[in-house]
């Protein structure tokens, strides 16, 4: 935005704690597949998918619900690129930059455990072994990118 680019942005809900700075915000559920297509318009030439399933350490680090956490954080990521997909393929567009963000989370724990000097390198990723099923999701995507 502040490089004069137009800006999309989806969420479950409006930012909580300040404006958003996008042109144009969609409330939205990116687990439905044709929402998700609904965002995905012409004159897009670059996404940043940057949702997940994260809802704070009492959720993510208690066990419950990693299940959920899995299986959400994948469906978002499964119907950006399937949208992307049959926009490409309907409208002969091209759009061919996706980001996809990462996480610490998905670096194995012992990397993690001094606060002072966390390894953080791409090559350490492996052997894998994130500290959460938040993690394991961010390392799948790392893969498949």
């Amino acid at each position: 935005k502040e490089q004069g680019h137009y800006v999309i942005a989806a969420d479950l809900h409006l930012p909580l704690y300040s404006n958003t700075a996008a042109d144009k915000f969609h409330i939205a559920d990116l687990r439905n597949q044709l929402k998700v297509e609904s965002i995905i318009t012409p004159g897009i030439d670059e996404i940043y998918q940057l949702a997940a399933d994260m809802g704070g350490a009492g959720y993510v680090f208690v066990g419950t619900h990693d299940a959920d956490i899995m299986h959400n954080s994948v469906t978002i990521n499964l119907n950006v690129l399937e949208s992307v997909r049959k926009f490409n393929d309907f409208l002969g567009k091209n759009i061919t930059k996706i980001f996809y963000s990462g996480s610490a989370c998905m670096y194995p724990e012992h990397n993690q455990l001094d606060p002072d000097n966390p390894d953080c390198r791409e090559e350490s990723a492996y052997p894998a072994n994130p500290d959460s099923e938040y993690g394991w999701e961010k390392l799948r995507v790392v893969d498949f990118c």
